[in-house]
């Protein structure tokens, strides 16, 4: 076997791997201030492709819009990675909200999306995010093929309804 035949196949599978991890989730929220931000464990190029969940007139969650940010990280803000205690970087997006808004994001240029009852799926990946509330904040879980994979906290200050199954649900 000629290895210099076959280094170009290889080098294609694995680029094609990278791209596929370059996949991500986080919370999209428009503050008080007005600016909407993006909150995510993962690093975020200039323009990069994001989508985002949006409110309708009504009141009822859409996705999705297409947005991106100018990739400058800025100060982290008061959201958790409950689950591997990573650093959640924060990123101001293009995309304005006319209202307070907290949704889910989706990082990525190959992302395909579709909604479920609960949240979105990222379509050819085996991956669901969905938020739920508990007693004082809001949750973004997103499994991939049935293990937990992501667990983001967005603390509110104040209390509402709960809709989580469980705390870590």
């Amino acid at each position: 076997m000629d290895i210099k035949k076959i280094l170009p196949t290889v080098l294609t599978i694995l680029s094609c791997s990278s791209f596929a991890s370059d996949i991500g989730e986080g919370f999209v929220q428009r503050n008080t201030e007005g600016g909407t931000y993006l909150h995510t464990t993962q690093t975020i190029k200039k323009n990069e492709k994001i989508m985002v969940q949006y409110p309708k007139e009504n009141g009822d969650i859409d996705c999705c819009k297409i947005t991106s940010s100018d990739g400058e990280l800025l100060p982290q803000g008061e959201v958790t990675d409950e689950l591997n205690g990573r650093d959640v970087h924060v990123y101001k997006l293009k995309l304005r909200y006319a209202k307070p808004f907290v949704g889910i994001a989706i990082i990525g240029a190959g992302a395909s999306v579709a909604e479920t009852a609960t949240g979105l799926e990222i379509k050819n990946r085996n991956t669901s995010v969905k938020t739920c509330l508990s007693q004082e904040g809001v949750h973004l879980f997103s499994t991939k093929t049935g293990d937990l994979k992501t667990h983001l906290y967005l603390p509110l200050g104040y209390d509402v309804e709960p809709t989580c199954d469980s705390p870590s649900k």
